[in-house]
């Protein structure tokens, strides 16, 4: 009998702290925005690429054994450096014809003042005419001698700075395509070099939406689960025949983008229409869907799968079942599921349009 009793006060004493600590769960604090309406354009989500606007296979502009070899991932500044090449042959050659000009120089000297002496002597009648020619016609031959040294000279000189290969632009050394003690000849690609900073979105667009584009006009991308506005800064004239599509570049310049990898492309299709915005803080992307959290008048927590459309400043539009007026969650909202009671606070800072923080 004992034996029951004790059983009965343990079951309502578990009973009891059961209760007890399902009404102390603490319901998570949130601060919410209210969801408006305005008038944006209809889009679709395409595939795009971030590219280098500069990226170049460096090749080299002399033949010769590689002596040095900037590595991957080195950064360099326009007219740096990035690959030498022995130019010791090149050097000789630039000694013997420095020889030959210095040798050239004194028949030219001389030859001049031949030319002083016997035009006096022919003033005189003291010497023949056609020496005074035959000096002048070698004069000039020994200046045309002359020059072509000089410029023979700047050859070489020109194919020993050549011998240096360096930077046409500032960027990164991305993939080494040739290694230092390789012969190489003109035109052997050595290292590509990429600008990390000039960046490019690339866009195979579809020939329908190029009469709602402008020029330097906000395009949403999505990248790692954020949402990033880029200007437009070009676009190709002509589309391709077979893909009905045609090459749209966003300025992705100075952006944490990397290049080589893939973005979506939200893009108008059609003029303007009335849709629902909310927050960009409200949205919580993941890797195989979007939404956003609503709360209602009971501080009951929602999941509303959306999809997501031209974005407005720090608005963006979306489709899903959320209506002007709704109160989505702009914080605290990332480990919410559907029927969790939450507790909103407001925004330090600014009043909470929602009457829910008053409760």
């Amino acid at each position: 009998m004992k034996n029951l009793i004790y059983s009965g006060l343990f079951a309502a004493s578990m009973s009891l702290t059961s209760t007890s600590f399902a009404q102390e769960v603490p319901k998570q604090i949130v601060s919410v925005k209210t969801a408006k309406s305005e008038e944006v354009a209809p889009t679709i989500w395409v595939s795009g690429d971030v590219i280098s606007r500069a990226s170049s296979r460096i090749s080299s502009e002399q033949n010769g054994r590689l002596t040095w070899l900037l590595d991957v991932g080195k950064k360099v500044a326009s007219g740096d450096p990035i690959a030498t090449i022995d130019a010791r042959h090149l050097e000789i050659q630039l000694a013997e014809k420095s020889s030959e000009l210095r040798q050239q120089q004194a028949n030219t000297e001389f030859l001049q003042k031949q030319k002083k002496r016997l035009a006096a002597l022919a003033n005189n009648n003291s010497t023949a005419r056609s020496e005074v020619d035959r000096v002048e016609r070698d004069l000039l031959v020994a200046n045309e001698r002359l020059s072509a040294l000089t410029l023979q000279m700047s050859q070489i000189k020109l194919s020993i700075e050549k011998a240096t290969i360096r930077a046409p632009f500032s960027g990164t050394i991305s993939q080494r395509l040739a290694e230092q003690g390789e012969f190489v000849n003109i035109g052997t690609p050595l290292v590509q070099l990429v600008d990390l900073t000039r960046l490019d979105i690339r866009v195979a667009a579809p020939l329908d939406v190029l009469d709602y584009l402008n020029h330097n006009q906000k395009i949403t991308i999505r990248w790692k689960q954020k949402l990033i506005d880029l200007p437009v800064r070009t676009w190709s004239p002509a589309g391709d025949l077979n893909s009905r599509t045609f090459d749209l570049r966003l300025d992705a310049s100075n952006q944490a983008l990397i290049s080589g990898s893939a973005v979506t492309v939200s893009l108008p299709t059609q003029l303007p229409q009335i849709a629902t915005l909310v927050p960009r803080d409200a949205l919580i992307l993941r890797e195989r869907e979007t939404y956003v959290v609503k709360v209602d008048t009971e501080q009951s927590a929602t999941k509303v799968s959306v999809t997501v459309g031209t974005g407005v400043g720090k608005w963006v539009a979306i489709d899903g079942s959320i209506n002007r007026g709704d109160s989505v969650v702009i914080r605290g909202g990332e480990r919410l599921k559907t029927g969790d009671k939450v507790r909103v606070e407001s925004i330090p800072g600014e009043a909470t349009s929602n009457s829910l923080a008053a409760n």
